[in-house]
């Protein structure tokens, strides 16, 4: 598929370029070069849209799939964290306070700690369905979008197939330099695609029932948003082992996979 081909060839080349001009994972500019690497993917899938008359679903007409697709990746991030725990030692709610610059740390009262689990999910809903969404949108105007309108014949499951694993392929650059995995990068590289393999089929289901790329996108966009989470409250004594990127994730989806294969 021409499109997808494009997709690989321009975000690798895009990379390759940041990475040989000294940007680093991690850096300010990572950030930056982070969006665009996003919307490489929905530059393509526009133009071929437009070309072959491919229509993509952008509806904003909010249904119970919305939600769903809003709240799920923090239930499954907060749920990620206890089947962390026999792979890595709890931190502890204090935890949380370490990424915080020294000054407003120590502004933050005891009385108010406690609350401060409750801000950064908050603060992770509303990121998702602000900025993380549009960043995320680039990515799913492909995947659960123009992809997803040539595979859907196939079927449900093949297609869901077929997109994760190129979706997780795709990212194979990032993992490399240290993005997610970054004392595993070569372990990184499978372990993202068998994550993009069990994250699609929710993906997908989403942006069926809610009549929308947009839904996907917020899916996405949020748990970007709340999947650090996951990492910060248990120590990280290994990469593919902790958190809602590593071993518990792909097992919560496992599950969530076996329920939703019953209703599609």
């Amino acid at each position: 598929m021409r499109a997808l081909y494009w997709t690989l060839g321009l975000s690798w080349v895009a990379f390759l370029v940041f990475y040989l001009l000294g940007g680093r994972v991690g850096s300010l500019a990572y950030l930056a070069f982070g969006f665009l690497y996003m919307w490489i993917p929905g530059l393509v899938a526009l133009s071929f849209a437009r070309k072959e008359g491919v229509r993509l679903p952008l509806a904003l007409r909010p249904n119970r799939y919305w939600l769903f697709a809003w709240l799920f990746p923090v239930a499954l991030t907060l749920l990620s964290i206890p089947l962390s725990l026999p792979f890595g030692a709890w931190k502890g709610w204090e935890a949380l306070r370490q990424p915080t610059p020294q000054a407003a740390a120590q502004s933050i009262l005891e009385t108010l700690s406690a609350f401060l689990p409750l801000v950064l999910i908050l603060s992770a809903l509303m990121a998702g369905a602000t900025a993380n969404l549009l960043a995320a949108l680039g990515e799913e105007l492909l995947w659960r979008g123009y992809l997803w309108e040539k595979l859907k014949e196939r079927g449900f499951w093949p297609a869901s197939l077929e997109i994760g694993f190129w979706w997780g392929l795709w990212h194979a650059p990032l993992i490399l330099a240290g993005h997610n995995y970054p004392r595993e990068p070569l372990l990184g590289v499978p372990m993202m695609i068998l994550f993009t393999l069990a994250l699609t089929p929710g993906l997908l289901w989403v942006r069926e029932k809610a009549g929308s790329v947009l839904a996907a996108a917020l899916f996405h966009g949020t748990l970007n948003a709340i999947a650090g989470l996951s990492l910060l409250l248990v120590e990280r004594t290994h990469d593919l082992l902790i958190g809602v990127v590593g071993l518990p994730g792909l097992f919560l989806l496992s599950l969530f996979n076996l329920w939703l294969r019953r209703r599609v």
